[in-house]
C-alpha cells in the first residue's frame, strides 16, 4: 500500500495519470475509495495526475487520538503535497473534504491552484 508520513501520521494514497495535479479530498465517514468507485480519478487521469488519499482516521490511514480539525487536516495535506512532490494542485473536496480544501488553500496557497467544492 502506498503511504507517506505526513504531519506526524501515516496517510494512505493512490495516484494515477500524468499532467497537472488534482487532489480529491473525501468527506467525513468516507475514504478515498468513494472517488475510485465513482470513476472520477480514472476519467481525470487521461489529462491530469490524480491523487486520492484517506484523511487521518479514515480508510487505510492511521488513526491518531487527535488532529481531526480542518486546520490539522489541511496541514496533513501540505505535508502530503511535499512528500509526493506535487505541483500546485486543484483540490476537489466533498462535504468536509471541501472545508479541508478551503483551509489548505488559505494555509498553503503555493500548493493550491484552485478549489472545487462538492
Amino acid at each position: 500500500m502506498p503511504e507517506v508520513e505526513a504531519n506526524g501520521t501515516r496517510l494512505y494514497y493512490q495516484q494515477d495519470g500524468r499532467g497537472p495535479d488534482v487532489v480529491l479530498v473525501h468527506a467525513v465517514t468516507s475514504n478515498q475509495a468513494v472517488w475510485v468507485l465513482s470513476g472520477l480519478p480514472e476519467a481525470l487521469a487521461a489529462d491530469y495526475r490524480v491523487t486520492t488519499y484517506d484523511l487521518r482516521g479514515h480508510g487505510a490511514s492511521a488513526r491518531p487520538a487527535t488532529g481531526y480539525t480542518s486546520a490539522v487536516m489541511a496541514e496533513d495535506f501540505r505535508h502530503l503535497h511535499a512528500a509526493l512532490g506535487l505541483g500546485p494542485a486543484v483540490l476537489v473536496g466533498h462535504s468536509f473534504g471541501g472545508v479541508v480544501a478551503m483551509h489548505a488553500a488559505a494555509l498553503a496557497p503555493e500548493c493550491v491552484a484552485g478549489v472545487v467544492l462538492s
